[in-house]
């Protein structure tokens, strides 16, 4: 049977989260030893390809990643396309990364159905997968799962709307790409939680692909159809980067309430600045560590202590937290994130 590790919490106890997971299992504390985790470990390597490597998210994984990388004394092969996220720009860096046999893989997957080749290639070569963040539509390849809380996430941004727009008015969602995990599971999140709240009329949702640029023209698109429109949610950062340009540009700041994903730095200076209600913040250093632990675990035959299924919590951000929450602040720099200890499972005690 597969073992999940999930924590359901609060937005309000979202930061007690950190010191519930921090507990290694007994069984993981047991099985590591000193020098069971260094003897030989140079000889192993992880190969890590994220969905767009440019990415402050990803660039925070990255620094978790390489943090726990170093601990353990293994090589940590990163590889990712820039500026474009899509399968055919993802699919070279994947393909270059197993040529080189890493003795593990770890995803994030640009698209559920496009990287499921990829995977079932490197099961395939007998190297074990592993997928974060996002992931493919057949997880029981893999030996480990990490994302976010996506679908409480999503809960949570729907009360956020309904409590802005004092429980009436029109709500939308910005979304990116069809074939991505966690944005499916934002969106059943808010749907499902918007059933709650009779008041809030869901008028529908627009993929932007990711890119800022269309975001902001979707956008406003989306407020000339609906001109009376109260909130919206987008679903990810570079989403949200367009829909805040849109709104600047159709004078609509305040007047439609935004709830978005991720603690980017222009969402971080628009919630500062009083154009956003809130900002959900995922863990990426966590999940980036937490992969590599499970990574290397899976390679020295240490599986038992993996769980096949982990939901890290999310953080949520409001203007009058962001001076005590800056170290949930995605990096522009692996440089930025030792400034700002982007907190990682190396530094916060492990999961």
């Amino acid at each position: 049977m597969y073992k999940t590790k999930r924590v359901l919490l609060s937005a309000a106890t979202a930061s007690a989260a950190v010191v519930l997971l921090a507990v290694p299992s007994a069984a993981s504390a047991a099985t590591r030893t000193a020098a069971d985790r260094h003897a030989g470990n140079s000889k192993i390597t992880i190969g890590f390809v994220p969905s767009l490597a440019s990415d402050p998210f990803f660039i925070s994984m990255q620094y978790g990643a390489q943090q726990e990388a170093n601990k353990l004394g293994v090589k940590l092969i990163w590889q990712g396309a820039s500026g474009t996220y899509s399968p055919s720009a993802q699919l070279p860096y994947v393909n270059a990364v197993l040529a080189d046999k890493p003795s593990a893989f770890i995803l994030v997957p640009t698209d559920s159905k496009a990287l499921m080749p990829s995977v079932l290639k490197a099961k395939s070569m007998g190297i074990p997968v592993l997928t974060v963040d996002t992931t493919v539509v057949n997880t029981s390849v893999l030996a480990s799962h990490i994302t976010g809380d996506n679908v409480g996430g999503g809960m949570l941004a729907a009360e956020l709307l309904n409590k802005a727009l004092g429980g009436r008015g029109q709500v939308f969602i910005m979304t990116g790409n069809p074939g991505v995990t966690t944005e499916q599971l934002r969106i059943k999140g808010f749907t499902n939680e918007l059933k709650k709240f009779p008041g809030l009329k869901d008028e529908g949702f627009e993929y932007t692909k990711d890119q800022p640029s269309l975001a902001e023209t979707e956008m406003e698109d989306v407020l000339s159809r609906f001109p009376d429109l109260g909130g919206v949610f987008a679903i990810d950062d570079t989403t949200a980067e367009g829909v805040i340009q849109a709104l600047k540009a159709e004078n609509k700041v305040g007047k439609v309430k935004l709830v978005a994903y991720d603690a980017e730095p222009t969402e971080v200076s628009a919630l500062r600045a009083g154009q956003m209600t809130a900002v959900v913040a995922q863990r990426p250093a966590v999940e980036g560590a937490l992969a590599v632990q499970y990574a290397y675990d899976e390679v020295t035959h240490h599986s038992a202590v993996v769980h096949h299924s982990v939901i890290v919590p999310d953080v949520l951000l409001k203007r009058n937290t962001l001076a005590s929450d800056t170290k949930w602040f995605y990096c522009t720099s692996l440089k930025g994130c030792k400034i700002t200890w982007q907190p990682t499972a190396t530094n916060t005690g492990g999961l």
